[in-house]
């Protein structure tokens, strides 16, 4: 079926098939000041002692680890390290995202009175076992119903919790609102069910309630405890044993401030325009991958940069580099809303979020987060680059594994604070450097999950990106064109081999019609987005050669997504006959007519992505559930929403990245964002 492919197509794909190798982007000079300086060794004792702050976000534990790397960062040489602060209640919005409630523990347990006479947790011992945002408790003994998720109104039915203590498996802020909000319990206590992670017996989650000023007389008091200690309680309420707890907590609420500490190596020729290295220094103790790792990764980063220009391996680089620890989403917010021209004027972010961890001992590979379609830039293709460039030198360190370097590239994702900048108020092109971990968010996510050897790779690359963009001129952008288009090329053709299946799979005419739309449609849109990776590297030249060169490798992507046009019109006029059916001219709906003169603007003050917590706000709490478009597909709807495509062209740019999406879905989105003042609708 495919025999007849014109001989241009044939040589591309060709091409992009055997040519494996790449040539690193880093010169000899950077890769080898980053091999002499960066170090795995620095990097583990700074994530160590990150670690044993209990960094709750606006708390006095997040200022003191923050202090103590401010310090550090003095120490090295940069002067500029500063800790902004801004008022952080439960109830203050930052464009659309709340705030955190100030909140402080002094002491707490939790003890089993009856049947039988025991401590199950204690703040002291392990600080975790107490929820973040948990309410005071003066001995508050009560029975133990046991409410199953506790999520929802189901798990209630035939049970009454006033007065009593619930056991749930449910996310404590949700059951919290179900049982002792709406219900009259007492207090919350939550546990992984067995069958979540498998093993790890004693593993404790981490959970918190997140209250707004207004809520905080209405929580009640909560504990997590074991998956051992939860099962064991279980097992005595469905033995039918009067189980009887009691919990003591002291606690307190209070105005507060969300923060960041930032520091900057200044650029010597544009220092107004930056790259941006963040990570969230967030988290209860021990949160030693998540995030300790990443805060003291960047630590040993700015401490590498300065040593490479003092001693003369590297240039000062022409563009500042500035190194961010945030409170992840809630001090980033803020931050970005009082230097939104700085933000703006950034060039790259990349979020350095669980960069440690022990692949043997956490089965956690790196996975490489790319941006969205609707930020289409040059800085996936480098991040990979450095990345294989690190595979291929074996970077260990002395007291890390020799365990192989395993990484992943992905598509875009959200979780943490690339999405923010991704966002198309913005449009800073973001990626995120993270493991997957089991033991992430729980009392086991310890320093001797971290591995020195990983550390040193990721800051390798992390570092190494930066610096490459912050020094890049037109011989960098030249190669930079010439890799990506190496590589889109390759992308463009996978997408299009990939969107092909549904065309096969087609019972009728009316199923091949759809299929063979969404293949045009998608590599229409590969197309423009591998040319607009491309024409990004621009920015890094003023023009001349270098810009007639990217202009004929854009050629090369239009010759190669005419001949795939080409190619599936040929493939769906042979599936017709196949059916038996005559082939189509393909033409709009009444509603696509309809909706192509819809065009969403956003307004002016909606900046940085959505937050459910402010729709509720403004329009209920059935307003989220009337948004029938998947979270990632909402926010790049949001996104292509640039006050010049219309409903059906957003549409049609997020059907070509995630899969046909519905028309109505994303117009009844945009209709419930116009009702919360967040967008307007104009009819051309």
């Amino acid at each position: 079926m495919f025999r007849k492919v014109s001989v241009f197509l044939f040589i591309v794909l060709l091409i992009s098939v055997s040519m494996a190798a790449e040539k690193p982007l880093a010169s000899k000079r950077l890769r080898q000041a980053l091999v002499e300086e960066v170090s795995g060794e620095i990097a583990f004792r700074y994530t160590n002692l990150i670690s044993s702050f209990d960094r709750v976000q606006a708390s006095e534990g997040w200022h003191e680890a923050a202090l103590m790397i401010k310090k550090e960062l003095e120490e090295i040489g940069y002067p500029d390290a500063l800790i902004e602060g801004w008022p952080s209640n439960g109830s203050r919005y930052y464009y659309t995202y709340r705030t955190p409630i100030g909140w402080r523990a002094k002491q707490a347990e939790l003890w089993l009175v009856s049947p039988q006479k025991e401590r199950l947790c204690s703040f002291e011992e392990i600080p975790l076992t107490l929820v973040k945002h948990s309410n005071s408790a003066d001995s508050i003994k009560a029975e133990l119903i046991d409410v199953g998720t506790g999520v929802g109104a189901t798990p209630y039915q035939g049970k009454e919790v006033k007065g009593k203590i619930v056991l749930a498996t449910g996310y404590t802020g949700a059951v919290m609102r179900e049982a002792v909000v709406k219900r009259g319990a007492l207090g919350v206590v939550t546990w992984y069910s067995p069958e979540v992670r498998p093993g790890y017996p004693n593993m404790i989650r981490y959970t918190a309630i997140w209250p707004s000023w207004e809520e905080r007389d209405k929580i009640g008091f909560a504990f997590n405890v074991s998956k051992l200690q939860g099962w064991r309680l279980k097992k005595m309420l469905d033995e039918g044993k009067k189980v009887v707890l009691q919990g003591d907590v002291e606690a307190e609420y209070y105005d507060s401030q969300i923060e960041v500490l930032s520091a900057s190596f200044p650029g010597s020729l544009e220092p107004e325009k930056e790259v941006l290295i963040i990570g969230h220094l967030c988290h209860p103790v021990p949160s030693a991958n998540d995030n300790a790792s990443g805060s003291g990764g960047m630590l040993e980063m700015a401490r590498a940069l300065k040593r490479m220009v003092d001693k003369g391996l590297v240039d000062p680089p022409r563009r500042t580099i500035r190194f961010l620890w945030v409170p992840e989403f809630y001090g980033t917010i803020p931050y970005i809303q009082a230097h939104l021209e700085r933000t703006r004027n950034t060039l790259a972010v990349i979020n350095c979020d669980m960069i440690g961890e022990d692949l043997h001992k956490t089965g956690g590979l790196l996975n490489i987060i790319s941006t969205p379609h609707s930020v289409p830039s040059y800085l996936n293709d480098v991040v990979v680059n450095f990345t294989k460039l690190a595979d291929k030198l074996n970077l260990r360190s002395m007291s890390g594994t020799r365990h192989p370097f395993a990484y992943k590239v992905r598509p875009f994702m959200g979780g943490s604070d690339h999405y923010i900048f991704n966002d198309g108020s913005l449009k800073v092109p973001s990626i995120m450097l993270y493991h997957g971990d089991v033991f992430h968010h729980t009392n086991l996510d310890t320093p001797d999950k971290v591995d020195p050897s990983e550390l040193r790779r990721v800051c390798f690359i992390a570092l190494g990106s930066s610096h490459y963009l912050a020094n890049a001129s037109s011989k960098e952008a030249q190669d930079m064109a010439r890799l990506i288009a190496r590589n889109g090329l390759s992308r463009l053709s996978a997408d299009y081999y990939d969107s092909l299946e549904d065309m096969f799979d087609g019972e009728d005419a009316g199923q091949l019609d759809d299929s063979f739309k969404q293949v045009r449609n998608v590599i229409k849109h590969a197309q423009h987005r591998e040319t607009q990776v491309l024409l990004s590297t621009l920015f890094f030249t003023e023009g001349g050669d270098v810009k007639e060169e990217v202009e004929s490798l854009v050629g090369n992507l239009k010759m190669l997504g005419k001949a795939f046009h080409k190619e599936a019109e040929r493939l769906y006029q042979r599936l017709c006959q196949k059916l038996g059916t005559k082939p189509h001219k393909l033409t709009l709906s009444a509603e696509e007519q309809e909706l192509k003169k819809i065009i969403p603007q956003r307004a002016e003050n909606f900046v940085c992505p959505l937050q459910g917590d402010y729709l509720e706000k403004k329009l209920g709490e059935a307003a989220l559930r009337e948004i029938k478009l998947g979270r990632l597909a909402a926010y790049e709807a949001l996104n292509f929403a640039d006050g010049r495509r219309s409903i059906l062209e957003i549409r049609n740019a997020v059907s070509a990245e995630f899969g046909p999406v519905s028309l109505q879905h994303v117009h009844d989105f945009f209709k419930i964002l116009e009702q919360a003042e967040l967008i307007s609708l104009k009819r051309i």
